[in-house]
C-alpha cells in the first residue's frame, strides 16, 4: 500500500475507506466496521493523524504500517515508527472494539430497537423512559456532590444514553433524528453565545449569562414576561421553580435590589405562619418556603443546594447521635429529648472542632 493509491476526499472504495492526512481528522463519521487507510507523507501533520487514529480506536488497535518502499510491519497506534507514510487498520466488528464515539452509541441503540433487538428496549416510548431522564440526572448530581470522577464518568454515559434513546424514537416516529437534534444544539450555542460568536463582549461571568438570557429572549419569542415565567418546566423540584420564576421576575424589575428586605419579608412570613389557623397553614408555609428561597437567592446561594446539604447534615449528626446512645447501651427511644438533645449538640460540637 503506497500513498499515491489513496484518495483524498475519504469516499469508499470497494469495500475500504481510504483518507489522507487532515481529510481523516476532519471526517466527523470513520466508519470502523470496514478496513481504513491512511496516508500521511507530512511529517508536521503526523502527530495530529496519530491523536486522531488513537481517539478512534483506542493506543492498543494494531495497524500494518507502511513505507513508500513496502511494509515495515505491524505496530499498535500507540507506538507507531517515526517516519511512516500509510497504515491500514482493518474492519473490527463492534463487539471487539476497544474504542467507541458517538456513532458507535447511535449502532448500538438502533440494533437495540431494532427488528430482533431487546424486547424491553423496543417496547418502550418517549413517556414509558421519561421516569429514567431524571433518576440518571440524580445519580450524576450525586456523583458530582460526592467528587467522584469514576461516578461522573459512568453516570454522564447514562444521561447521555437517555437523550439517545429520545433521539432513536423519534427518528422511528419520523419526529427528528440525530442530525437534527445535533444541528439544534450547535445552533443554540452559536446564537446564544453572541460574545462569543457574535459581535458583543462579556467582561465576565455575569454579563456572559446576561447576553445568552438576551438571546433566548429572542429566540424563544416570549410575548412577556409572564410568559417567559410560564415556560419555566412545572415538574422541576419546587425550590428550584421557585428560584427559576424569581429569576424571570428579577428579569422584568420585580425584585429587591439587596437582602435586607427579603429578610425582613421572611420574618413576616415566619409571623403570618405562626398565627395562620389551620385551613390556611399549607398557605402560609408554602409563602414562607418562597420568601426563604427569595432571600437566599439574593444572597447567590442555590436553595436546593443548600437544603440539601442540610439534609445530609443532619443525616450525618443523626447517625452519630444514634450511635453515641447505643454505646451507652440505650436505644434513643429511652432518652428524654432534652438528653438527646444534650447529645446533639456534643456531636455539632465535635463536627465544628474537626
Amino acid at each position: 500500500m503506497t500513498a499515491e493509491k489513496f484518495r483524498a476526499d475519504g469516499a469508499p472504495l470497494g469495500s475500504e475507506q481510504f483518507y489522507i492526512a487532515r481529510d481523516l481528522v476532519e471526517c466527523a463519521d470513520v466508519n470502523k466496521r470496514i478496513p481504513l487507510g491512511v496516508a500521511c507523507t507530512d511529517a508536521r501533520e503526523r502527530a495530529v493523524v496519530e491523536e486522531k487514529l488513537r481517539s478512534l480506536y483506542g493506543g492498543e488497535q494494531m495497524a500494518r504500517v507502511f513505507s513508500g518502499e513496502g511494509l515495515i510491519g505491524e505496530f499498535p497506534l500507540s507506538s507507531l515508527p517515526e517516519e511512516w507514510e500509510s497504515l491500514r487498520i482493518d474492519g473490527i466488528p463492534l463487539t471487539e472494539r476497544k474504542r467507541f464515539d458517538f456513532s458507535d452509541l447511535r449502532e448500538i441503540m438502533g440494533r437495540l430497537r431494532g427488528e430482533g433487538g431487546c424486547e424491553w428496549d423496543r417496547a418502550q416510548d418517549h413517556g414509558s423512559i421519561r421516569i429514567n431522564l431524571i433518576e440518571e440526572a440524580y445519580e450524576l448530581v450525586d456523583a458530582i456532590d460526592h467528587a467522584d470522577i469514576p461516578g461522573m464518568l459512568e453516570e454522564s454515559g447514562d444521561v447521555l444514553m437517555q437523550a439517545v434513546f429520545h433521539t432513536q424514537i423519534a427518528k422511528e416516529g419520523g419526529e427528528f433524528g440525530y442530525e437534527d437534534m445535533l444541528t439544534a444544539l450547535c445552533r443554540k450555542l452559536l446564537d446564544r453565545h453572541t460574545h462569543i460568536f457574535g459581535e458583543n463582549h462579556a467582561d465576565n461571568a455575569d454579563q456572559a449569562l446576561l447576553f445568552w438570557n438576551e438571546a433566548k429572549k429572542k429566540e424563544k419569542k416570549y410575548s412577556s414576561h409572564t410568559d417567559a415565567m410560564d415556560r419555566v418546566p412545572k415538574n422541576l423540584p419546587a425550590l428550584l421553580y421557585a428560584e427559576k420564576v424569581q429569576k424571570v421576575a428579577k428579569r422584568a424589575g420585580f425584585d429587591w435590589g439587596d437582602y435586607p428586605p427579603a429578610a425582613e419579608k421572611v420574618r413576616e412570613e415566619l409571623s403570618e405562619f405562626l398565627t395562620a389557623d389551620k385551613a390556611h397553614l399549607t398557605e402560609e408555609g408554602g409563602d414562607l418556603l418562597f420568601a426563604a428561597v427569595n432571600l437566599l437567592r439574593l444572597r447567590k446561594v442555590e436553595a436546593e443546594t443548600a437544603l440539601k446539604a442540610a439534609n445530609d447534615k443532619f443525616f450525618r449528626r443523626f447517625a452519630a447521635v444514634e450511635d453515641r446512645v447505643k454505646a451507652l447501651g440505650k436505644e434513643m427511644t429511652e432518652l428524654s429529648l432534652d438528653e438527646l438533645d444534650a447529645i446533639w449538640d456534643e456531636v455539632k460540637t465535635s463536627e465544628k472542632e474537626v
